[in-house]
């Protein structure tokens, strides 16, 4: 089967089988609200058997992010790093798992690279933003390939019934500017939304101590500021016709560009361009009583450009259309999904890889059910590879109420990631540079977890154990004569205990949590790198009529930068505040403050992380 979305036609896979509603359980009221990711199908957040962080609009309003990376980091079981500033190459490890495990989807839609495996968050403006999902755990048998360490879902915005403009500008730190407008509203059963934005910064040098670059191996770097900027545009519009039967599209762009330093000599200019893209269209028909059918076409494209000082660019393109067609079907007992899915890949390079094209066929079959005290999920999916063949995933999830408020929750999950392109087909240049291997096998996990959730008046507690052993590790050869060949190498256990407590006591709220993670090669017994043994979080706010504010203190253990443990990256705690004003009903400033303490830290070796700033904002958004 092969598929073909041009850009006039359909273009991108949009929303979920389902527009999301608003959810996480901060107090009583969020828990009739709904999750998507955990399961596919609108869910309770009460009834929720995974592990699902979930933020809303006007949460990413209320502190002030600057970043959809900054909001990711700020997020329990999350851990991010960045070479440099805004705009940077960033990897995000959901419980220790490796950047190219966790699976990014934008409206339902894949999204990233496949030559390296992962997406460039970096590049994703939360002006777009509506809601974030966060799930962690192995989710193939949900996702296929990638979700070994979790799902990240990002939802953009759409209309209401009614006319809701908004036009947002701010300036700050290392001459930062953003600003976007945002057109949305509802007529009828039509919905519509349009956001156009632009952000720029001079940014700041990313480099660390100019003699760490000339020692060794390494050769010295221009020491200028590394600036960054990102035009965006999204949009969405649905119609409801009939009784329960919706057509929709939507869309995102970004065109970003950061510079970065690759010479010692000033009039080279080195820059990353990175340019996003997805849009698609669904249709969404009531066949029966309790029977839906969700018909999605899409497609994803992720494009860099990198020209390094003075050597000739070079440019990795990924070109991914999609098809799903989902159906839900409420039974006597519990609710079924059923679906199919396609995707087909396809590369665009200055590199000369031995396949450029790959094509994914999927089935799965889910089952969800609420017996009184006794919760359940269960969920098989088989992926049929064009390159290595069929994998078949499955999970099965069990929560059970043992009071009013208390629930123990236990799930089993196995996983898989597909090699990426340079894992598989890198062409080798000598015996001693990094090139693929078209025999590697997909890398495995199986997962256990255990969970325990209270929630009584303004409080909740969450406590959850969980166990990820990975192997058939992809990795370079350790072997001298053939170092830098990918092959299948070992295993890796993700062990870890997440505690999470909220409060919501008038107009206060108070968030707390603390990580453990063991991160570990199973054949060497070091640590993986770049990954904290452990984070934590404090987060207080308050919200009143008229003014609103809020601290959030964040903190990391040590850890280290290589796969040998020689190298360490120390431990850091920063002190992050808002405050936001409403001069009038529909005029509101917005000031936050990072870093407070000018904390000095990395979270790579040699890659400076942004000192004390400010950034100050005006929102006018009619009510």
């Amino acid at each position: 089967m092969t598929l073909r979305l041009t850009t006039l036609a359909l273009a991108l896979a949009a929303t979920a089988p389902l527009f999301p509603l608003p959810t996480f359980a901060a107090d009583n009221a969020a828990l009739d609200e709904v999750v998507v990711t955990a399961t596919r199908q609108q869910r309770r957040a009460e009834d929720s058997l995974a592990s699902v962080e979930v933020l809303e609009r006007a949460d990413i309003e209320r502190a002030g992010h600057s970043s959809l990376i900054e909001v990711l980091r700020a997020m329990p079981g999350v851990q991010v790093t960045a070479n440099g500033g805004a705009g940077a190459n960033a990897n995000v490890y959901i419980r220790g798992a490796e950047a190219r495990h966790t699976l990014l989807l934008i409206d339902g839609v894949r999204v990233g690279s496949a030559t390296s495996g992962a997406a460039t968050f970096e590049t994703i403006p939360l002006a777009m933003i509506e809601r974030i999902e966060v799930l962690r755990g192995p989710a193939s048998a949900l996702y296929g390939s990638e979700a070994i360490g979790g799902v990240i879902q990002v939802f953009t915005r759409r209309g209401e019934a009614g006319f809701h403009p908004e036009v947002y500008v701010g300036y700050g730190t290392d001459d930062t500017f953003k600003g976007s407008a945002t057109l949305a509203g509802g007529v009828n059963r039509l919905r519509y939304s349009l956001t156009a934005g632009k952000e720029r910064t001079d940014g700041f040098n990313s480099k660390r101590d100019p003699a760490y670059w000339r020692s060794g191996a390494r050769t010295s770097y221009w020491a200028d500021d590394d600036g960054y900027r990102n035009d965006m545009l999204s949009g969405a519009l649905s119609l409801g016709f009939r009784e329960r039967d919706e057509v929709g599209l939507s869309f995102t762009q970004s065109d970003a560009r950061n510079r970065y330093d690759a010479s010692a000599l000033r009039y080279f200019d080195s820059y990353l361009d990175k340019k996003a893209r997805s849009v698609g269209v669904y249709m969404r028909n009531q066949l029966a009583s309790g029977w839906t059918s969700t018909l999605r076409l899409g497609q994803s494209e992720d494009k860099s450009l990198n020209k390094a000082s003075s050597a000739a660019p070079s440019f990795f393109n990924t070109l991914q259309d999609q098809l799903m067609w989902q159906h839900d079907v409420d039974l006597p007992l519990g609710r079924l999904l059923l679906a199919y899915e396609y995707v087909e890949t396809r590369l665009d390079s200055s590199t000369a890889y031995r396949e450029d094209s790959r094509r994914v066929n999927s089935a799965l079959l889910g089952w969800t059910a609420d017996l009184d005290a006794h919760h359940l999920q269960l969920n098989a999916r088989h992926d049929d590879n064009s390159q290595f063949g069929g994998k078949t995933t499955g999970m099965l999830a069990y929560g059970y109420d043992l009071a009013a408020g208390l629930r123990l929750r236990g799930s089993i999950a196995t996983a898989f990631n597909a090699p990426t392109f340079n894992q598989l087909y890198w062409p080798m240049t000598s015996l001693t540079s990094y090139h693929g291997n078209p025999d590697l096998k997909p890398e495995e996990a199986l997962n256990r977890e255990l969970g325990l959730r209270w929630s009584q008046g303004s409080h909740m507690v969450e406590l959850t154990y969980f166990d990820n052993k990975v192997k058939n590790l992809i990795a370079s050869n350790p072997t001298p004569a053939l170092r830098g060949q990918q092959i299948n190498i070992g295993e890796a256990r993700l062990k870890g205990v997440e505690l999470g407590y909220l409060l919501a006591l008038g107009d206060f709220k108070l968030g707390a949590g603390v990580d453990f993670l063991s991160a570990k090669d199973e054949d060497t017994g070091l640590r993986l790198p770049r990954r904290a043994q452990r984070t934590g979080y404090l987060r207080l706010s308050q919200t009143l009529e008229r003014f609103e504010w809020g601290v959030d203190i964040d903190g990391a253990g040590r850890r280290y930068d290589d796969a040998a443990n020689t190298t360490v990256l120390h431990g850091y705690g920063t002190v992050n505040a808002y405050a936001h004003y409403r001069v009038a009903p529909d005029w509101k400033v917005e000031l936050r403050a990072n870093n407070l303490l000018d904390k000095d830290y990395e979270l790579a070796r040699g890659y400076r992380t942004p000192g004390a700033s400010a950034f100050i904002a005006v929102r006018y958004a009619p009510r």
